[in-house]
């Protein structure tokens, strides 16, 4: 663990709603909204609370990634995306707020939005789902404490030309979803306003933008990254539970991931 732990808000200034916001952080970076419950593996009851919108036709169910799935030779698989993962130095680098925390797996990640869950409009689901397609494999990391959610995922496709075509579908999008909510029946909805995207193109090429998420009468700032590397595609989301501070910057959090793909892609040898 390197560097000072990083300063806790007092529970006192927190909102009433801060302990759902963070479940809902924690799962609306992972890209799939509910797909994730960390409640469930503790067997305690499902919160009143979650986030979401919705529109007139239900996402089918998300089924759990493959561990492997189809991938040309010399690409990334189930087996090799891992390296995609930021490192505890390349996170600290990042994010500087996670400082002395190191990404967790989490177990079971599933692409995809949630049985009967929606995003309106429909043509922003990508901004959730980040591929319009279910990868040949997903994996998904985390990290979080108190002031700080930084979640990563990885969607490793079957080629390169397929990844480049999905990483240009999600900068069209992002370029044109500046706000959009997703839901689940019986749930209160959750809304993302967004800034305008940054696209750098080159060996490994970035998008990245701020965002806010609303829910529960509460706002979370957030700034996320998606990198392409190869035949994958890395998102990176780091949210805060200040609304005034933003978790992480945006031109520091996209050099990371540039540079922490291109570390993992050398590594494919």
């Amino acid at each position: 663990m390197s560097g000072p732990a990083p300063a806790r808000t007092p529970a006192a200034d927190r909102s009433p709603a801060w302990p759902w916001l963070l479940v809902l952080v924690l799962a609306v970076a992972a890209g799939v909204l509910l797909a994730w419950r960390p409640w469930a593996a503790s067997g305690g009851p499902r919160p009143d609370v979650t986030p979401a919108a919705a529109t007139s036709s239900p996402s089918p169910a998300a089924e759990p990634s493959p561990p492997g799935g189809t991938t040309a030779p010399g690409a990334f698989d189930g087996a090799t995306a891992a390296a995609l993962f930021l490192t505890d130095a390349e996170l600290a680098e990042a994010v500087p707020m996670a400082d002395g925390m190191s990404l967790t797996d989490v177990d079971g990640a599933q692409w995809g939005l949630p049985v009967l869950s929606t995003v309106d409009p429909p043509s922003c689901t990508p901004a959730v789902t980040i591929v319009d397609e279910e990868p040949a494999a997903y994996l998904r990391r985390f990290a979080s404490d108190d002031t700080v959610t930084v979640v990563q995922s990885v969607a490793v496709l079957p080629d390169a030309a397929t990844a480049q075509e999905a990483f240009d579908a999600l900068v069209e999008t992002l370029g044109s979803c500046g706000t959009y909510q997703q839901s689940s029946p019986g749930t209160d909805g959750g809304a993302w306003t967004a800034g305008p995207p940054t696209t750098e193109r080159g060996a490994v090429s970035t998008v990245v933008r701020r965002l806010t998420l609303t829910a529960e009468g509460a706002s979370s700032p957030e700034v996320e990254v998606t990198a392409l590397a190869g035949n994958a595609l890395v998102t990176t989301s780091a949210s805060g539970v200040d609304p005034g501070t933003d978790p992480a910057d945006p031109t520091a959090l996209a050099g990371v991931a540039r540079s922490s793909a291109e570390r993992a892609l050398a590594g494919l040898g």
